[in-house]
């Protein structure tokens, strides 16, 4: 099979960073799977910029490979009549439209049938890429879509050219200019600063983009900015966050990337500092600088313009919108000190709405208090920091620079506040916020913590916005996980059982089950478990989560134990043992242990039972000293003796160890 290189550049208006967020790494997944549905196998590499998505191939078929096609007729046994072909048989020649002479006889399932075949030619995929970029474009979901001009089709962005380049052939396909509505042409598009010129080969193509101000490489954009600020930093002697985030914005909102330093009034920095960063990252993509470990009054800018001249004029101007932002700010910051309520919830919260018929937030606030009521009775804390933090901890959703920075809330809290202990708990009340992000510091804020996420569980569950699929709106799973993250951190007793039934007379309705099932739903990708150590802990009848989570961890040794083999064939054998028996003896007779063996296991057992175990850890580590007697009792002792209490007596024991395992969860159901 012949192959050639093949480019394919959809040129399109700006992409949202909204949308190259949540589509571009499936691009290139959906482009393989057109491909393979329609048999074509080529190595594909996809590039892309704010203004093109670019798949590259070197080896891409300029023809399918030949098929055979076969068809089986009528067996041979009907297939004539004396001699002259039967009505099967002249059927299948009709439809095939072949003679009598064509057909073959061969053998299917130990008979024998007319036979034909013919071989296929493959087609030229330069007639497929129609159909295949038709479809892949389709496929595409970068989120909203939008018509322009005259064009009824839906895409992100309108697209102005679609450039397809096969073993150096332009291809042309109408079809697509015309339901995309733009002019189809051979002519490449550089950096805006930059001239348009027609391409006749692939090298070209990329030549001609570099050279002219893009660079295609979303890796190679990125790998320049870092080394750009790097750069900075070492000349200025000054440290900058690299928001990863942010580096992924500014990757896809640029061509050509050039890292500039800017600064602004050193007054700004009496701002908090959270302020400072989030002003720069959200509404500017600037990086935030710092020196001596304090926050610097400068920042890194990332333009995308060619003309060096012009870069002063860049770092000015960002330089006066930045003051104006920060001149706004500081106005905010300052009337906020003055009116912010530093002692009781904020009666002005009732005016706003939590969730459709969950109550306001003041509501919400009080529901809050509650939950950590119940929580304080558990651990050891300064209750008093809790619940007075609580009081205020959504007030600050009535300030002006929370109304300018929704991502401040809690944080500004934190320094309008005029009591030091609160300022902790108040700044560390939505942690986590993400997956993989930092928990809160101190048990205080943990329960915050808690109270926040666990509220909003109940009571969008009470009005069944549960999560489903890869829904979660309400981001509802993030939260479940947070809350198992804090307990474990903080080692909270938490009976979700008992902490819902406590909790009913705040709610319209609570489904318990329903909640308890979502939270054992989160333990596997919150704790990245074996799924069936979590059903074995999930079969020992625990209901406080910490223990259960505490459960999972102690029997995640025996998987992670240099003898796990061993244990997976005693396992085995103690299910076997168990499964189906029914035996009413309530405890092991001492004087029907015979052997040794099953002595030495019955002593360890008592011995066991004696012991003041803390922790599951702890008894899992001494459980897993019973493996050798185990394993000396299966192989020396009949267990199915032929009298009937002697061989009742013996399975009692291996249940007696089983109940000693089944404390922290069923044995059985571990995969190894």
């Amino acid at each position: 099979m012949n192959t050639s290189s093949l480019i394919i550049e959809i040129f399109i208006e700006e992409l949202p960073f909204s949308g190259v967020k949540k589509e571009i790494a499936n691009v290139l997944p959906k482009f393989n799977k057109i491909l393979q549905a329609n048999k074509i196998n080529a190595k594909i590499d996809f590039f892309w910029t704010p203004r093109r998505l670019i798949l590259h191939s070197l080896d891409f078929p300029l023809f399918l490979n030949d098929e055979i096609v076969e068809f089986f007729g009528p067996p041979l046994s009907i297939a004539y009549n004396d001699g002259e072909p039967s009505i099967a048989t002249n059927s299948f020649l009709k439809k095939l439209n072949i003679t009598k002479d064509e057909v073959q006889i061969k053998q299917k399932n130990g008979k024998d049938f007319l036979y034909y075949s013919s071989t296929l030619k493959g087609k030229q995929t330069s007639i497929l890429l129609q159909d295949i970029v038709m479809e892949f474009l389709a496929s595409l979901n970068f989120g909203k879509s939008m018509k322009w001009g005259i064009n009824d089709t839906l895409f992100i962005r309108p697209i102005r050219n679609i450039f397809i380049l096969l073993n150096d052939n332009f291809i042309e396909i109408p079809s697509l200019a015309s339901k995309y509505h733009f002019t189809q042409t051979n002519y490449i598009i550089p950096h805006r600063s930059k001239d348009k010129k027609a391409i006749s080969n692939y090298k070209e193509y990329f030549d001609f983009l570099i050279q002219n101000g893009v660079i295609y490489s979303q890796m190679e954009r990125k790998k320049l900015i870092v080394e750009q600020i790097k750069d900075i930093e070492t000349k200025l002697n000054i440290k900058v966050e690299i928001d990863n985030n942010l580096l992924d914005e500014v990757v896809a909102i640029t061509e050509f990337p050039t890292a500039l330093y800017g600064e602004f009034e050193s007054r700004f920095l009496t701002l908090p500092k959270e302020v400072i960063i989030t002003s720069m990252k959200i509404n500017q993509k600037y990086f935030a600088t710092y020196k001596n470990n304090s926050l610097n009054n400068g920042f890194i800018v990332v333009c995308n313009i060619l003309d060096t001249n012009s870069f002063s004029d860049v770092v000015k101007g960002n330089e006066r919108v930045l003051k104006a932002r920060f001149e706004d700010a500081l106005f905010f910051y300052q009337n906020d000190l003055n009116t912010f309520n530093q002692i009781n919830t904020d009666l002005r919260l009732k005016n706003i709405e939590f969730i459709q018929d969950s109550g306001s937030i003041f509501d919400k606030v009080q529901r809050e208090k509650e939950i950590a009521k119940i929580l304080i009775s558990q651990i050891d804390c300064n209750s008093d920091v809790v619940l007075k933090a609580l009081d205020i901890s959504k007030n600050d959703l009535l300030s002006e620079m929370v109304g300018e920075f929704g991502e401040l809330q809690g944080i500004m809290g934190s320094y309008y506040t005029n009591n030091d202990k609160l300022r902790i708990p108040l700044k560390e009340q939505y942690l986590p916020l993400q997956e993989d992000t930092e928990l809160p510091t101190m048990p205080e804020s943990g329960i915050i913590a808690i109270a926040n996420k666990l509220d909003s569980i109940i009571s969008i569950f009470a009005i069944n916005k549960i999560p489903s699929g890869s829904k979660d709106p309400f981001a509802l799973r993030r939260a479940c996980s947070g809350i198992i993250k804090i307990i474990i951190k903080f080692n909270i007793p938490f009976n979700l059982k008992d902490i819902l039934h406590l909790l009913k007379p705040q709610y319209k309705q609570i489904d318990t089950i329903a909640i308890i099932n979502f939270f054992y739903e989160r333990l596997e990708n919150t704790l990245e478990m074996n799924q069936s150590i979590i059903n074995a802990a999930l079969k020992s009848n625990q209901d406080d989560l910490l223990q259960i989570c505490l459960q999972i961890e102690a029997l995640n040794k025996i998987i992670k134990s240099d003898d796990k083999d061993a244990f997976k064939s005693l396992f085995k054998r103690v299910a076997n043992i168990l499964k189906n028996t029914n035996i009413n003896a309530e405890s092991i007779n001492k004087d029907l242990l015979l052997q040794i063996e099953e002595k030495n296991l019955y002593k360890a057992l008592q011995d066991f039972r004696n012991l003041d175990l803390k922790t599951p850890m702890e008894r899992v580590e001494n459980l897993l000293r019973f493996k050798g007697l185990l394993q000396d009792f299966f192989d020396n002792v009949m267990i199915n003796a032929e009298e009937k209490n002697i061989r009742e007596n013996r399975i009692l024991l291996v249940k007696g160890i089983y109940e000693e395992f089944f404390k922290v969860g069923d044995i059985r159901e571990i995969s190894f």
